[in-house]
């Protein structure tokens, strides 16, 4: 919901698809030597061919030419590659683009970089950060819906990625990481993004609140074309008391500290086990490939997708 929104502005540009790559390449990108090179490039530009983020370009009709790439990266650093990716991309995602790519503020929207913020920051010394926090159990529901999640196993890992992020986000400071809750986003939509956009450096669009692209096609929200005000809160009436309590155990202190209602507030945080984690693990993979093998036509293809990073 808020790529789309923020989509919205001339000035701003995130690909519809979630890369997932960056962290794990950017661990090991030495092993292609100088990218400069074009054979190294070629080998770096193969590889990241076979990730599931390609595979969705792929789908929307996104074919990434390896020689406009080379020609599209200011260096040939592994974040001047990256950048060049992205143009190549955004050429094709958004083909009347009102300005030139010097002058857009290209970002990516993953929400498993939540653990990964120090090396991103170190790799783009000069990236923002915007956090966008939603309640736990509206995050388990939601979750359970799309794709059959353990509510549970979802709290513990909202937890420890919101721990993650907002310890990184402060050694950042302000001036590169900003916080925003999702109910207080739909509530005030044109107010939250404005605060957002100058945080960004950019204009506020004076249509801010409209989606570029429908941007759900999972959950309780899938097709909306607008910002559903009421999509929040719906634990309240649709989880059952017990994993109320639950939720709490694992994130009621992240729910204290972020101004959110608590049934139980007298629960004392505990994370959940390894055990427990790795069992829920596995249940929700098999759930998944259930889902994925619906998706991909089959079972071996489904499991080869879900594989794929």
């Amino acid at each position: 919901m808020l790529r789309e929104l923020l989509n919205n502005s001339p000035d701003i540009w995130i690909s519809d698809i979630e890369s997932d790559f960056i962290p794990r390449f950017t661990r090991t990108i030495d092993r292609f030597g100088d990218l400069h090179e074009r054979a190294n490039f070629e080998r770096c530009a193969e590889e990241l061919g076979r990730t599931r983020a390609f595979w969705y370009w792929t789908q929307r009709g996104i074919a990434i030419d390896t020689q406009r790439w080379y020609d599209c990266c200011k260096s040939h650093d592994w974040p001047g590659v990256l950048e060049g990716l992205f143009h190549c991309v955004h050429e094709q995602e958004i083909r009347d683009s009102p300005l030139p790519w010097s002058q857009i503020l290209w970002g990516d929207k993953t929400p498993a970089y939540m653990m990964e913020v120090p090396l991103l920051a170190e790799l783009f010394a000069q990236a923002r950060f915007v956090h966008l926090i939603r309640d736990p159990r509206d995050c388990g529901l939601s979750a359970e819906q799309a794709w059959g999640s353990a509510p549970l196993r979802t709290a513990q890992k909202w937890a420890d990625r919101v721990r993650g992020c907002r310890a990184a986000g402060k050694n950042l400071g302000a001036e590169r990481y900003i916080e925003v809750r999702y109910e207080d986003l739909i509530s005030d939509v044109t107010g939250k993004l404005a605060e957002l956009f100058d945080f960004l450096g950019v204009p506020t669009p004076a249509d801010a609140g409209r989606f570029l692209r429908v941007p759900e096609n999972l959950g309780s929200a899938r097709g909306a074309a607008h910002v559903v005000a009421a999509n929040q809160q719906k634990w309240k009436t649709r989880m059952p008391a017990t994993l109320q309590r639950q939720i709490e155990r694992v994130a009621g202190d992240l729910l204290d500290d972020l101004g959110y209602d608590r049934e139980h507030p007298s629960v004392p945080t505990q994370r959940l086990s390894w055990l427990q984690m790795n069992a829920y693990f596995v249940r929700d993979a098999w759930r998944q490939l259930v889902v994925t093998r619906r998706e991909q036509g089959g079972w071996i293809r489904g499991l080869r997708f879900l594989l794929v990073r």
